[in-house]
């Protein structure tokens, strides 16, 4: 009963949200239906899974093509969510290369498999993939097989470092323009892009771990399975949790004017004078307050271009449009947690004054900058009042 909750739980998570990803709106978001393939194909790599560590021979001669075109896929089709979440507004055929070595190594498989006699298929398996013995083989067709399941895990890993890489810079450079371009960032969830680049790492690694180790070694003990099973179901529960509540994407970056053009002159002010421009509209005007403000909203005011603004505050403050902003919403903060006639409101009114987007966005910000959280900073203030 263990032993196949064991094997079968990474199937039913995957399952779950496939059905789930897919049904969603696609012309909605299509980040999000496309994690559902994703989950289609991670639900197939398991089914694999539990067929080999349920000893269905026959059933496993044809599944190991789905395996080798299966772990193949899983790592494209991961990099392709990333790109649909951050750099591409629609589906682009041009990544179904990455899908190549995949199908190709999957069919090549399969083909080796019908060429095979049924007595040497079964050699074949018991040989290389249930006791790991693959040079033992007479046959030629057997070694072409042996090679070809050799070379589809060094492609496998392969695909975890490249795609690693690719991903983790795409993910750090949205990071950068959404925190260049809101003022106020967890409707536009930035925590799950976040997670998603941990994710990325944390699944890259233990796959390879996976890989080295190989099946054939918790095959012989069963009750390792618990520890890859339960990383993977956890892992794939999450991501499929926060995919599914992912709202925000790359086309709502560029609905909301990311990539529009300024048609005002760059040059009108010189960069000090810009800078003194930008300190008295956060400082007298307060535009901080507003939860919703976007920097294309301060080139606006300030009648100059988006990009020469997030320039300016990126090398001047040395920090983002968002840190920025959150700077003054801090300061603002901390003075009405020491004013006497706030000390009755509660933290969430005050973070509403202060023009945080939310409670929890508050408290992080306050903390990250303070070192305590505001419902300390007011206590600690009040204490001291009484001294």
């Amino acid at each position: 009963m263990l032993h196949d909750l064991i094997i079968y739980t990474p199937m039913y998570v995957t399952f779950f949200w496939a059905v789930i990803l897919l049904i969603a709106h696609q012309k909605k978001n299509r980040a999000k239906h496309f994690l559902g393939i994703f989950m289609v194909a991670a639900y197939f790599l398991y089914l694999s899974h539990a067929i080999f560590f349920k000893q269905y021979l026959d059933a496993y001669i044809i599944i190991e093509p789905v395996y080798i075109m299966a772990s193949l896929l899983v790592y494209p089709l991961y990099y392709w969510y990333i790109k649909l979440l951050t750099i591409e507004t629609g589906i682009n055929f041009k990544n179904l290369w990455m899908l190549v070595p995949g199908l190709l190594l999957g069919l090549i498989t399969a083909a080796l498999y019908i060429a095979m006699t049924p007595d040497e298929q079964v050699i074949y398996l018991k040989e290389h993939l249930f006791q790991k013995n693959p040079f033992v083989f007479e046959k030629t067709i057997m070694k072409i097989q042996m090679w070809i399941f050799i070379t589809s895990r060094f492609v496998f890993a392969f695909q975890v470092i490249y795609f690693l890489i690719k991903g983790s810079k795409l993910v750090v450079h949205y990071n950068k323009r959404i925190a260049n371009f809101y003022s106020n960032l967890e409707s536009r969830n930035i925590s799950w892009v976040n997670f998603l680049l941990y994710s990325f790492v944390f699944t890259s690694f233990m796959s390879i771990i996976f890989n080295v180790i190989g099946k054939a070694f918790f095959y012989d003990h069963t009750s390792l399975l618990l520890i890859p099973s339960i990383i993977f179901s956890t892992l794939l529960f999450i991501i499929g949790i926060l995919g599914y509540l992912q709202d925000h994407t790359v086309v709502d970056l560029l609905n909301d004017g990311y990539q529009k053009t300024d048609t005002f002159d760059i040059k009108k002010y010189n960069n000090e004078l810009l800078k003194n421009h930008l300190l008295d509209i956060f400082e007298k005007d307060e535009i901080f307050k507003n939860p919703d403000l976007k920097i294309t909203q301060v080139s606006s005011i300030l009648k100059t271009n988006r990009t020469y603004i997030s320039n300016l505050i990126n090398k001047e403050f040395e920090c983002t449009f968002n840190e920025f902003a959150n700077q003054y919403r801090i300061k603002e903060a901390k003075n009405l947690l020491r004013e006497e006639s706030f000390q009755m409101y509660s933290l969430e009114h005050i973070s509403e004054q202060c023009g945080f987007g939310s409670l929890s966005t508050f408290i992080r910000a306050f903390k990250e900058s303070e070192g305590i959280t505001p419902g300390r900073y007011r206590t600690k203030n009040r204490i001291n009042l009484i001294n």
